[in-house]
């Protein structure tokens, strides 16, 4: 599972606009892995523990069959015993060994027999007593380890749900990263194609200007969400030295929008009037100008979001109301923004 987290996320490409919803599943699919690790371990160590005590129960349980034959053994040699002392017969009558003949030397050498027959019997009473001792103690332990062993089975079961479900939102999020990735894919082949068809839409304009090798800012909305007429006013006279942008004409209060997400700022004064500055996520610096009023404050602003609307301020005031927009390639020089804007508005 590792493995395969590591293998996809490292043929995820770095980020880019819009790359955020990957990071996120990216992350996402690390922390559901450590928390599969995490689960792996615990359940690997119930195992473990489970495995011990079937081997200790394995071993008191042989313990245990071994010391029954024993104490079967030494029993049916007390009860033999008894049963001769009942009939009045020693251990030694029954091998043929009758020595009751009167002699002194006899009697010597009974003594000796009844003296090392009683030493076994009693050495086998005691070792009963041992092995009778060792059942009970061995039961015990059987017990507490039977009652551990169902305790820890009840352990196994429960890190086994919590490691297959940690499994399964590991692999969900796999399964949403990998969408994420597809999805990006599909986004950076509609780019290029948006691209392709812009700079050769562009190129075909019909004003007769050929902008093929034309700068395009692709994945951009139009900065105007209405109305709008234009043309490719670029490098046209102004009073202010050439025109750096393109003219949006759009009725007063026509909202206009970030055309990619990014940080924007606003200022007021001078030929501009009120404009509004997108530091896109994208790298480009876009230029709205001559807004009759911001929308909010100084913010990061999702793709399409409004930041203010048409006017004609600063020295636009005696013009129709419009928008000057102005892309500006990686934050530096200004380019021609018309082949941009011509495919999106």
């Amino acid at each position: 599972m590792a493995l395969v987290v590591a293998l996809v996320i490292a043929t995820i490409p770095g980020p880019s606009a819009g790359a955020a919803p990957v990071d996120d599943a990216r992350t996402k699919v690390g922390e559901a892995q450590r928390a599969a690790d995490t689960a792996a371990a615990k359940y690997e160590t119930a195992i473990g523990h489970l495995e011990e005590l079937g081997a200790e129960i394995s071993e008191l349980q042989g313990q245990i069959t071994a010391g029954r034959t024993e104490a079967a053994a030494l029993r049916a040699v007390a009860k033999e015993r008894a049963v001769r002392a009942y009939v009045g017969r020693d251990t030694l009558d029954g091998g043929g060994f009758i020595l009751d003949g009167g002699d002194p030397l006899d009697d010597l050498r009974r003594e000796k027999l009844l003296a090392r027959t009683k030493a076994r019997e009693d050495s086998s009473a005691e070792r009963l007593r041992v092995v009778t001792n060792d059942l009970d103690r061995q039961r015990s332990e059987l017990e507490t380890r039977k009652a551990e062993q169902e305790k820890v089975v009840a352990e196994v079961s429960a890190e086994q749900a919590s490691l297959q479900a940690q499994l399964g939102e590991a692999q969900q999020a796999l399964d949403q990263l990998e969408e994420q990735l597809r999805q990006e894919q599909e986004a950076a082949k509609a780019r290029e194609i948006a691209a392709a068809a812009a700079r050769d839409a562009s190129s075909r304009a019909g004003n007769g200007k050929d902008y093929s090798g034309a700068y395009v800012a692709t994945g951009i909305v139009c900065p105007v969400r209405g109305i709008v007429s234009f043309i490719d006013s670029w490098g046209f006279p102004r009073h202010q030295g050439q025109h750096m942008g393109v003219d949006l004409m759009a009725a007063s209060g026509t909202p206009d929008v970030a055309v990619v997400g990014g940080n924007v700022t606003f200022k007021s004064g001078g030929i501009s009037g009120l404009g509004a500055s997108l530091f896109g996520d994208d790298g480009n610096l876009y230029y709205y100008f001559h807004l009759s009023a911001f929308e909010g404050a100084a913010r990061h602003v999702a793709q399409g979001e409004v930041i203010g609307y048409v006017g004609n301020t600063g020295d636009a005031q005696y013009t129709a109301s419009h928008t000057h927009f102005e892309v500006h390639p990686g934050g530096g020089a200004a380019v021609n923004p018309y082949p941009s804007v011509r495919p999106v508005c």
